[in-house]
């Protein structure tokens, strides 16, 4: 562990050294500032090339950081403009419901609530910023769930157990599968009291300027406060909102 640990730290140091150097590292360089010797600063070099974040120029053999580095740094950008991107479109679309509106982001094959905007009625249904919810039966996480690309869906489905929370929860890979290709096919996402009973929710996708899915935003009422609406009644303003969203983050799609 304690091997591990000292290889962690000494590639992150590496890392941090490229950073501020100008005209890159070389191994002998790294190596004496690391205090280790060459073949071991070589191997953490081998390593770090092999994923990715650092390459070593041909002609001077110095090592300098690749764009990598600064796609992981864009992502955690975008990750924090996203609720400012969104704050005014999510009021609006709260102001026009009624309900309680959801802003999420994908975090692996979970969806982060990382905003919400309370609804006018007196009964309100449990939700928090920071709560975690499966991408497989709610209305952001479908959103999300259906417009990843084939293959993560497909190992979306080898790797999460689809658990059912309420009789109306998705539990069957064929199924969820006709269910991502109606939402796929509509643009939106229903949440029919399938992750906890008496709450509906209308969920729609968020693109990045990769036109890649990052979040999604919803509209979800305790069902008892609809009266005779159906929550996809929502559906058409909360596409817009979440193109609205996509527009100002970048996306074309």
């Amino acid at each position: 562990m304690g091997n591990g640990i000292q290889s962690v730290k000494r590639a992150l140091f590496i890392l941090e050294q490229l950073a501020s150097s100008e005209n890159g590292c070389s191994a002998a360089e790294l190596a004496r500032d690391l205090g280790v010797n060459r073949s071991t600063a070589f191997r953490l070099l081998e390593t770090l090339s092999n994923m990715g974040y650092v390459n070593q120029d041909g002609l001077t053999k110095r090592y300098h950081l690749t764009m990598k580095v600064f796609s992981l740094g864009s992502m955690l950008l975008e990750r924090m403009d996203i609720r400012s991107a969104a704050r005014d479109i999510l009021v609006d679309l709260n102001e026009r419901s009624g309900h309680t509106v959801h802003l999420g982001l994908r975090d692996g094959f979970e969806v982060v609530y990382i905003d919400k905007l309370p609804g006018k009625y007196a009964i309100q249904m449990y939700s928090m910023v920071g709560k975690r919810a499966p991408l497989y039966c709610t209305g952001l996480g479908k959103a999300i769930l259906a417009f990843l690309k084939d293959q993560e869906i497909d190992e979306f489905l080898r790797v999460v157990k689809l658990k059912k929370f309420t009789a109306n929860t998705i539990s069957e890979a064929s199924s969820l599968k006709r269910e991502i290709e109606k939402i796929r096919k509509r643009g939106y996402a229903l949440d029919l009291e399938e992750h906890e009973e008496g709450i509906r929710c209308v969920g729609a996708p968020i693109f990045n300027c990769r036109n890649e899915v990052m979040g999604s935003l919803s509209v979800a009422a305790v069902t008892i406060t609809l009266g005779g609406k159906s929550i996809e009644e929502y559906s058409e303003d909360v596409v817009k909102a979440a193109k609205k969203i996509s527009a100002a983050l970048g996306a074309t799609v």
